[in-house]
């Protein structure tokens, strides 16, 4: 539609005008006629329901309000709400009714006049039980991996084992021999596991993983601390090695709090090449010291610390707590694993979690969505599931902060900062359409004022698609991201409009606030922590919905 400037009007109309990609936010009213004059709109107001209203439950919802002539008299021929007509009386009333399904969504009520011209109306609604922040978010995230996925993790194994801090890993386990009487006893501290090389396969199978390892150089420090009635006691410092180390057992694996995850190696099988002892131990000592035996044990042992971590990077890397910086506020995390599953096709394991945001604890809750199960499929490369909950408690936390309501300056003449105020939190929801997540940012109040005198308002409603990339280069990490917004603009009435502008500026003016919150949740949403796939690089990633949950898929 043609604009008007501002400046030229004698009155102004409640109305909205939306774009995809740009936001216009064009006035029209009582306009000078002449020739070539642009064809007025209805006058549309929408009574009910009222701007960012939240609904406990989903359902059919009366949309009513008026749709009157226009400045120039032309009939209004109907008014659509969501692609429903209304029923429109001769009075101008009218009422609609819609379906809501749980979640936030977009009511946009449209009048289309005889004359072809339209003007609408675009505001939020939230539906779902209020939940307080910071409770636990039952299978906040799920993950798949295939067979082939596993077979690449353990290619990628021995740089994490050997970055792992073994002494501290085994001083709990120490002595991890002992052996003897009262005529002669030792009891072995093992202060390292050192090697030139270690090789693991971990192959998926019913209940847990195939496990085998080849070390390569074998080298072990150690204390012997040595007692009886042959020997006198002390201490003597041995050093176990062998060339060449296999192990071999099935990989139990089992959820362990926030620690993550506990892993026990069933029924070991170690093989030894050539092994040597170096140390200065009395008769009846070496008589008692079962060096395979000892090299056997001890080597088992590592393998099943070793994979302890290594399994937790391939399936969460997320043992908590943790304490992250977001947007200059603290975010406790609490995860823990509550399931682990494994079958030929590969390994599904399902995560709880916590988030708060620090100072977050004032806020009246999220809206918390049924979620069913999502399809996780194990086949093929790997799948990442999060769920909407986890998303929609952080921005809710992050919405009780104020961190998105905005004060920005704008060199605009007549106004000089614009401010946004959300009403409600910023929601991530399936769309009514398509089925895919969206975020929804539902009645932003922008107010544009002049050396801190209000000179107008509007109200701005966004849908705004999630995207998937990695964070890290080499793809080794990945992240929501949001693209790029659809947007919906309304002038509001209730402060008198005295910007003289016309819609382009001010729509500059308020896309600049609307891009700096869309930054400020990308922010928050990139922290959210997924499975970081034991830092392997990860490709062909695509995005999509099953269920209330966010599906991440790809290949490694």
């Amino acid at each position: 539609m043609a604009l008007c400037l501002l400046s030229k009007c004698t009155a102004m109309r409640n109305h909205t005008v939306s774009t995809g990609l740009v936001l216009l936010l064009a006035t029209v009213g009582g306009c000078e006629a002449g020739p070539g004059s642009a064809k007025e709109p209805p006058v549309l107001t929408v009574t009910s329901p009222a701007r960012s209203t939240i609904r406990g439950e989903g359902g059919q919802i009366t949309v009513t309000g008026t749709a009157l002539p226009s400045a120039q008299g032309e009939a209004v021929d109907k008014v659509l709400v969501n692609n429903v007509q209304a029923t429109l009386t001769p009075d101008g009333a009218f009422h609609a009714l819609i379906d809501v399904g749980a979640g936030a969504q977009l009511i946009q009520t449209v009048a289309r006049g005889v004359n072809g011209a339209t003007v609408s109306d675009t505001r939020s609604i939230q539906t779902g039980q209020l939940h307080p922040v910071g409770a636990n978010i039952g299978r906040a995230v799920a993950a798949a991996l295939s067979a082939d996925a596993f077979a690449k993790i353990s290619a990628a194994a021995g740089p994490i084992i050997q970055g792992l801090d073994v002494p501290a890993m085994l001083a709990p386990l120490q002595p991890m021999v002992s052996a003897g009487g009262s005529l002669a006893s030792l009891k072995l501290f093992v202060e390292n596991l050192e090697f030139t090389d270690i090789k693991i396969s971990l192959v998926p199978v019913q209940g847990g993983l195939a496990f085998s390892a080849a070390i390569t150089k074998l080298d072990v420090p150690a204390q012997m601390k040595v007692a009886g009635a042959l020997v006198p006691d002390g201490t003597i410092s041995v050093r176990v090695t062998a060339d060449k180390i296999t192990v071999a057992g099935t990989l139990n694996v089992t959820p362990n709090g926030m620690a993550g995850f506990k892993t026990t190696l069933i029924n070991p099988d170690v093989g030894i090449t050539n092994s040597h002892l170096a140390g200065l131990l009395p008769d009846p000592i070496i008589d008692l010291f079962d060096l395979d035996s000892a090299i056997a044990f001890v080597a088992s042992k590592g393998a099943e610390l070793f994979m302890g971590p290594l399994v937790n990077q391939a399936l969460g890397a997320l043992g908590g707590p943790q304490h992250l910086d977001v947007l200059g506020h603290q975010l406790e995390l609490q995860v823990a694993p509550s399931v682990v599953d494994f079958t030929p096709d590969g390994g599904v394991v399902e995560l709880d979690m916590k988030a708060l945001l620090a100072g977050s604890e004032t806020s009246p809750g999220f809206i918390q969505t049924d979620n069913g199960a999502p399809g996780m499929d194990a086949s093929h490369g790997f799948q990442l599931g999060l769920a909407d909950d986890l998303i929609n408690e952080l921005l809710a936390e992050l919405h009780a902060l104020g961190t998105l309501n905005l004060s920005m300056p704008q060199a605009a003449g007549v106004f000089d900062t614009v401010q946004v105020k959300m009403t409600v939190p910023p929601m991530i929801s399936a769309d009514a359409a398509d089925g895919e997540m969206r975020v929804v940012l539902g009645d932003m109040f922008a107010t544009f004022t002049s050396h801190g005198t209000p000179v107008g308002k509007a109200a701005i409603n966004a849908r705004v698609d999630l995207k998937i990339a990695p964070l890290v280069a080499g793809g080794s990490a990945v992240g929501l991201q949001l693209g790029t917004p659809e947007i919906h603009v309304d002038t509001l009435d209730d402060i008198a409009n005295a910007t003289g502008l016309d819609s382009s500026d001010l729509s500059k003016a308020t896309a600049a606030c609307l891009g700096a919150q869309i930054d400020a949740l990308t922010k928050l949403l990139v922290a959210i922590p997924v499975p970081s796939l034991a830092g392997l690089q990860l490709r062909d990633l695509s995005i999509g919905a099953d269920d209330g949950y966010v599906m991440i898929s790809g290949t490694l």
